[in-house]
Order: C-alpha cells, then structure tokens, then sequence
C-alpha cells in the first residue's frame, strides 16, 4: 500500500480548494461539498468528515472517488492528484466506427488479440464514464512509470 506524504497530501488539498472554490463550493463547508460530491458519483457516498480530511490534507482520496472528483471538477486525475500533466485534457468523443475498425485491425496481431473485447465494451459507455476510465489509465501509467 502506498504512502502518500504530508507534502503531497498538503498539495493536492490546495488544488481541491482551489478548483472547488472555481465551481463556486464554499471550501469552509466539507457537508455542502460531500452532498455535491455523492449526486455525482455512484459509488459508497463520502461523509462530510472524509472532505474535511482531504480539505485539510490529512487524506488524499481512494483511485475511484480521486477519478469522480476530477470529471467533477473537469480537471486531469493526475493533476488533481500529483500536480503533474496538463491540468484539463481535450475530451475527445468516442468514434464507434474507429474503434471497431481498431479492434479488428489488431484482432490477429497476437499482443492485441484481448484488446477487441475490451473496446467493444468502451464504444458503449457514456463520455462521462470515459474520461473516468482514461483517467484511471492515465494514473496507472504515470504510477507505473510510463511502461
């Protein structure tokens, strides 16, 4: 498990305050952020005591709530989380057609024969939900070291 600094807990609350205080959420007050927070994620809801711990940075949030934080607040995960990367990231949308011609393409090439499967589910999921995705991959890779 990793450890995450009381520097890098203290940066990543500076920039949640600051992108919370560009949405026009009051910093001072973790209940009104946890409520605007849980109608836009799915998951198990966060408590006002949790945004008070990332606020005052003594905990940085889990991969999926950081994930639903970012297309929240329309920022990168990986600058939400490390400062690091282009702070926003065009949103490009998905072309089914491309896709499909991609994943059959790459079909016989051995490496990218389970890759088909994995983009037929892609082309089905909301613009939402993929930038959730390529946010989560984006993490993965910048915590992996680009390999």
């Amino acid at each position: 498990m990793e450890t995450t600094s009381e520097q890098e807990r203290a940066s990543f609350s500076r920039r949640l305050s600051q992108e919370l205080k560009r949405i026009g959420l009051p910093v001072g007050s973790p209940t009104k952020i946890a409520r605007a927070f849980n109608r836009n994620f799915s998951g198990r809801p966060v408590t006002a005591q949790t945004v008070r711990k990332w606020l005052f940075a003594e905990a940085v949030p889990a991969q999926p709530k950081l994930l639903a934080l970012a297309a929240w607040l329309g920022v990168s995960a990986q600058w939400l989380r490390y400062g690091s990367g282009p702070k926003t990231e065009p949103v490009s949308q998905p072309q089914h057609t491309g896709l499909v011609m991609l994943g059959k393409e790459y079909a016989g090439i051995t490496p990218y024969a389970g890759i088909v499967p994995l983009l037929d589910k892609l082309v089905r999921l909301s613009p939402r939900d993929i930038r959730i995705v390529e946010g989560m991959v984006q993490l993965m890779v910048a915590e992996s070291g680009g390999k």
